[in-house]
């Protein structure tokens, strides 16, 4: 039997006249909906509750626990932060970040072992306990706005269509090179990106006018692009919810009000994968 899968493409709601800001003004969509297709929200957290500003830029998930990037210095209401989120949403640890002005670290990944994130063409890495434990250069973008991994590679861009792969080679203080990788992000809005391992494919955010999220190859070729029905999207992160072991979600940072955070389904609830049914048809 046989299942058609239908993606729901939603009108968007409106932007603020300058897409290409790290501000935080516009309205947001609630959350907290059952997944029923590709690309369905699973879940919601609203920051603001959590104590975070409205200037929330970016998101990067270690294994365990969201991490959050509050640019609240650039909106004269405090200190730039990290705020560490359980995947049930409630806030773990809040730290300044380290040495950082105006809106601060932006999007954010985890390498296995450090969370890098960029205020400028400076990349800064912090340990599980977000103490940071180095820096790298980075003459790609300015600021490494988007920050992606893929287990031997950094990705990054800022408010491109081109998203440069990185070669660094590991010691801090020391220039990372780069080449182009892509330019499939064709609104000129990257914000951030996601490997997502079971869909073998990046996932970029943009903060466009077109509400455009991203579906690219890892060979840097488009696969799709989807209208996503948030305000200004900020960073995002491959992660994993409770309730779904082992199955990859995407984690995307709204810009809007209030700042959250919106985890969207990467695969068909219950679906087998194609050579599961050859397996099945064995036993018969």
């Amino acid at each position: 039997m046989r299942y058609l899968l239908v993606l729901l493409v939603v009108a968007a709601f409106s932007f603020a006249a300058d897409p290409y800001t790290d501000a935080s003004p516009n309205p947001g969509l609630p959350g907290g909906v059952a997944p029923e297709a590709f690309l369905d929200p699973l879940d919601y957290i609203d920051l603001e509750a959590l104590g975070a500003s409205v200037y929330c830029v970016g998101v990067g998930f270690d294994g365990t626990n969201l991490w959050v990037t509050d640019g609240a210095e650039s909106g004269g209401v405090g200190d730039n932060m990290i705020h560490v989120i359980g995947i049930d949403g409630t806030l773990v640890n809040s730290v300044m970040q380290n040495n950082t002005s105006g809106w601060g670290l932006r999007d954010l990944c985890w390498d296995g072992t450090y969370m890098y994130g960029s205020e400028s063409t400076t990349v800064q890495y912090y340990d599980s306990n977000v103490v940071k434990q180095g820096s790298y250069t980075c003459a790609a973008s300015n600021p490494n706005r988007a920050q992606g991994w893929d287990g031997t590679y950094f990705y990054t861009g800022s408010f491109s269509t081109t998203i440069y792969q990185v070669t660094w080679n590991g010691v801090s203080g020391s220039s990372a090179t780069y080449t182009t990788f892509s330019n499939a992000v064709a609104n000129g809005g990257l914000y951030g990106l996601a490997l997502d391992d079971y869909n073998n494919c990046w996932w970029a955010s943009t903060a466009s006018s077109d509400y455009q999220i991203y579906q690219i190859d890892t060979s840097g070729t488009l696969i799709n692009a989807f209208t996503y029905t948030i305000a200004t999207a900020g960073g995002c992160t491959p992660g994993y919810l409770d309730g779904y072991p082992g199955q990859t979600q995407l984690w995307v940072l709204e810009q809007g009000t209030p700042d959250a955070l919106h985890c969207l389904w990467l695969q068909e609830p219950g679906a087998l994968e194609r050579d599961t049914w050859a397996g099945i048809k064995t036993l018969f």
